[in-house]
């Protein structure tokens, strides 16, 4: 799936995936910035590549029970492809299922493919009107193709008829972040939280919108109490570091950045806020540092490195 600017979006899809198999059948946001956690573990190997693919070569006379109970498996274990052949086969017989039609939809949508996934949804919609999941992920497709204003729409639509949807808030929340209104992610962050208050991406989205309104007092604040439900949380020690460098407590910044990402990301994220304030040495010898401890993946650094390097040539000229 391409990457999205925020951390949040993708960790709502892979929420999504127990509810996914367990469905029931229906009746008939300056040009630098700092590296995201999520961007940080696009670099990583994907362990799943690594796995054996299932045998496909299943017999066609299979009960479509037998066949939903494969496909469900599948999904579980994120066999995508597999799970896929046979909620196709499915379809192929009953084309009305609203159920299937959703799952399909869900495992197009973190394949990437973005309008068979909307396509896939509205079938089932068609089907059931009052499936509110698929409604849901529709709101999601829209989400990661960042119409936003459509996405609301179908969230709203969703706690319209059950405003109690923990997840839902959530997402909402999550769609107002990426479109730069956080204090309207923070309304829906903070119903989310009431509804569902031991969920620690919550706490780590609900500072990072306080974050990005730049009241870093009450990000650090909400931000403490999910790092003490789970100190190793790398997105809510990533936000602490955010937090942090706002209120210019950097050496403390750098610390919690480390255990949200590694050195090399600590010290662009440090480089870019001394940046911020007009520090291009300190800046340059922080992206300085990045590079050489990851020097072939870090085209981050280079950039900003580059530019905090340029802004120290204009100094001295204008010293001349």
């Amino acid at each position: 799936m391409p990457p999205v600017n925020r951390f949040f979006a993708i960790i709502i899809i892979v929420t999504c995936l127990p509810m996914l198999s367990n469905c029931s059948k229906k009746p008939k946001g300056p040009d630098f910035r700092p590296l995201t956690s999520h961007e940080a573990a696009l670099m990583a190997p994907d362990p799943l590549t690594s796995r054996p693919r299932p045998d496909l070569r299943i017999e066609e006379d299979l009960p479509l029970e037998r066949k939903e109970a494969l496909g469900d498996l599948l999904l579980r274990t994120k066999e995508y492809e597999g799970s896929l052949y046979h909620y196709i086969q499915i379809l192929q017989k009953e084309p009305y299922r609203a159920d299937i039609r959703y799952k399909v939809g869900a495992i197009l949508l973190l394949r990437g493919k973005y309008k068979e996934a909307r396509e896939e949804f509205t079938k089932a919609l068609a089907a059931d009107p009052d499936m509110l999941e698929a409604r849901e992920a529709l709101g999601l497709t829209y989400l990661q193709e960042k119409e936003y204003n459509l996405a609301i729409r179908e969230f709203k639509t969703v706690l319209s008829k059950d405003n109690r949807r923990a997840q839902t808030h959530q997402l909402l929340g999550a769609t107002y972040l990426m479109a730069d209104q956080p204090r309207e992610a923070i309304r829906e962050l903070e119903i989310a939280h009431s509804l569902n208050p031991g969920n620690l991406s919550t706490f780590a989205a609900l500072g990072q919108a306080h974050n990005k309104a730049k009241d870093y007092q009450k990000a650090l604040s909400i931000l403490k109490k999910g790092q003490s439900l789970d100190p190793n949380h790398k997105k809510i020690n990533y936000q602490i570091g955010m937090a942090l460098a706002g209120l210019g407590r950097y050496d403390e910044a750098f610390a919690a950045f480390s255990k949200g990402a590694d050195e090399a990301q600590a010290y662009n994220n440090i480089g870019v806020h001394y940046f911020m304030e007009g520090q291009y040495e300190i800046a340059a010898k922080c992206f300085q540092k990045a590079l050489e401890l990851r020097p072939v993946f870090y085209q981050e650094a280079k950039n900003n490195l580059d530019r905090a390097l340029e802004k120290l040539q204009e100094g001295k000229k204008g010293s001349l």
